[in-house]
């Protein structure tokens, strides 16, 4: 099932005045649900469910969707996100017969299979971003909400940071590139634009600050990026690692 094909999904409830958006995030160790007002841009919900164990993530889903207050609002969308690192593949040369290969080539570690495969196509960065989501965990949200939009929470970050782009570009005349780099426990997601156009983006394993600096400074350098002119706008970094990039990157930015 395609992650691009999500369509309004309405629910009865009181809240009718405006609309509402229900996220549903799916991590490794549980869920996280949010309602967001649509009108203001507010959250007005927040819920989170843990998971000790893989095998009890059904169950403790099932329980989250029962919770009284999801009647409460009139959803005018509903998302699935993934929070697992992804492939990502230029548009022009995206085929969904080889979405399984790409994502073990990159992650030869994880697993996965053909059903659990999920797109998601960003048409203004001209990428799509190939990503896992266990089927089972899909089809329990569609029992309540047929027309949830399954994604993946790189894609999100990576809208975020063009659109970061798009509000502070870099004058013409200068060269500058901005690398963005999110770390999360077992991964991180790194994109570097030049005046708002994507030159690199991709998710990497890594669960060490170790690990993080030596692999962020390997794409820095085949990217061929300036140590003194280029920014690295850094999320979710440690002091440690940041320590360890700032003696290589000077402009360093926390978002």
């Amino acid at each position: 099932m395609p992650a691009t094909t999500g369509t309004t999904m309405l629910a009865t409830g009181s809240n009718t005045l405006g609309g509402y958006r229900l996220s549903i995030r799916f991590e490794a160790d549980g869920f996280s649900f949010s309602v967001g007002n649509l009108l203001d841009g507010s959250t007005v919900q927040d819920d989170r469910f843990p998971v000790s164990e893989s095998s009890a993530a059904a169950d403790v889903l099932r329980q989250a969707l029962r919770k009284p207050y999801l009647m409460d609002y009139q959803f005018q969308s509903v998302e699935l996100i993934a929070d697992t690192p992804t492939t990502i593949v230029p548009l022009e040369h995206f085929n969904k017969g080889d979405m399984l290969a790409f994502y073990r080539l990159s992650f030869p570690g994880r697993q996965a299979n053909v059903a659990d495969m999920q797109y998601q196509i960003l048409s203004s960065l001209e990428v799509v971003m190939v990503f896992s989501l266990d089927q089972n965990i899909l089809r329990i949200v569609q029992e309540c909400y047929p027309d949830v939009r399954a994604c993946c929470s790189d894609a999100l970050l990576l809208e975020h940071f063009a659109a970061q782009q798009e509000k502070h570009p870099a004058p013409d005349a200068e060269p500058q590139s901005d690398v963005y780099l999110h770390v999360a426990d077992q991964h991180f997601f790194l994109a570097a634009f030049r005046r708002s156009k994507l030159l690199y983006a991709a998710s990497q394993a890594a669960n060490t600050d170790s690990d993080r600096a030596f692999l962020l400074l390997g794409i820095w350098k085949a990217l061929d990026l300036h140590p003194q002119r280029d920014v690295c706008h850094l999320q979710g970094a440690s002091e440690v690692l940041k320590k360890t990039i700032g003696e290589y990157i000077l402009n360093l930015s926390e978002e």
